[in-house]
């Protein structure tokens, strides 16, 4: 059997070391009883296959599509700014997870359920009530995940907005002595580092609130090392794949139950304000004497003074 799995295998072009078979379990113990007229159990199968190294695997999405030339040293920068920080100023990783949409449509994931959910046979726009914008923010000292539910647009202005109802409501309280703010995000988006709107509205937060805003970009290509992918995120998406989004209350309540043992717990708000796109913010618009750049990498790691 050793010899008919080795006949069958192919190999990646573009890693040696990784090869696969295409045939289940079943088909081999089909072709072999065709080709030499003996059974044998898809136990003895699975297990031969294990012993040649073979595992019921998927694809990992781990090869970036560019480059950035100065990745490893925004890592690094990351990285100190995480470890030096005060226990008593707040660490927050900000995101906007895939929206979704409002209506009887289908969504990938199972729930327990006496009877399959039925849902559209076509996910046409016009069959949906509406958008799901899920903003979060993830709090690194406290394991505690805080999440907008907007229904209009990713703006830099719903990102400053939703910033603010955190430290309004709980950020203050956690952090009464806070003099900073580290906020990690990706570099795309409504918080893109390349449009002049975010800094100019987390500008307007400083100002707001006293308090100095630490902006650490990652690098383009490496959005998925953002804290919130993985520690609010991917709990959030098991907490709600395979429901059915009727209506906005349903979604609330799957993100206030998204929780881990380790002690995450998530809360949520609604965030219906209007928010247009296609705002043009000029340079001139930004006080640049209260942004303090890092010297090697001004575009991706900067302070906002308050």
């Amino acid at each position: 059997m050793k010899a008919y799995i080795a006949n069958q295998k192919a190999g990646s072009p573009t890693d040696p070391s990784v090869y696969w078979i295409h045939l289940k379990p079943k088909e081999i113990r089909d072709s072999l009883y065709e080709l030499h007229g003996f059974k044998l159990g898809e136990s003895v199968i699975k297990r031969v296959l294990l012993e040649e190294g073979y595992g019921y695997r998927k694809m990992s999405k781990t090869i970036p599509i560019g480059s950035y030339a100065q990745r490893n040293k925004q890592f690094e920068i990351i990285f100190k700014l995480v470890q030096i920080m005060s226990i008593k100023s707040p660490i927050i990783s900000i995101d906007c997870k895939k929206k979704e949409r409002i209506g009887n449509l289908y969504r990938d994931g199972k729930c327990y359920c006496t009877k399959s959910l039925k849902v559209c046979d076509h996910d046409y726009s016009n069959l949906s009530k509406g958008k799901v914008v899920p903003h979060g923010i993830y709090d690194l000292h406290l394991n505690k995940g805080y999440v907008s539910i907007g229904n209009s647009h990713e703006t830099a202005e719903f990102i400053a907005d939703n910033i603010l109802w955190w430290w309004d409501k709980y950020g203050k309280d956690n952090y009464p002595d806070a003099q900073q703010i580290l906020v990690l995000c990706d570099s795309g988006g409504g918080n893109s580092y390349r449009h002049h709107a975010f800094k100019k509205e987390i500008q307007g937060l400083a100002k707001e609130t006293g308090i100095d805003f630490i902006i650490c970009h990652y690098p383009p290509y490496s959005s998925k090392w953002n804290p919130i992918e993985h520690r609010l995120f991917s709990h959030m998406h098991r907490a709600m794949e395979g429901v059915i989004f009727n209506d906005y209350t349903i979604i609330k309540s799957l993100i206030e139950k998204t929780n881990t043992a380790q002690g995450l717990s998530t809360v949520a708000r609604f965030n219906f304000k209007n928010y247009k796109t296609g705002i043009k913010t000029k340079k001139e618009e930004i006080d640049y004497s209260k942004i303090l750049f890092n010297k090697q990498i001004p575009e991706l790691s900067y302070r906002i003074v308050a």
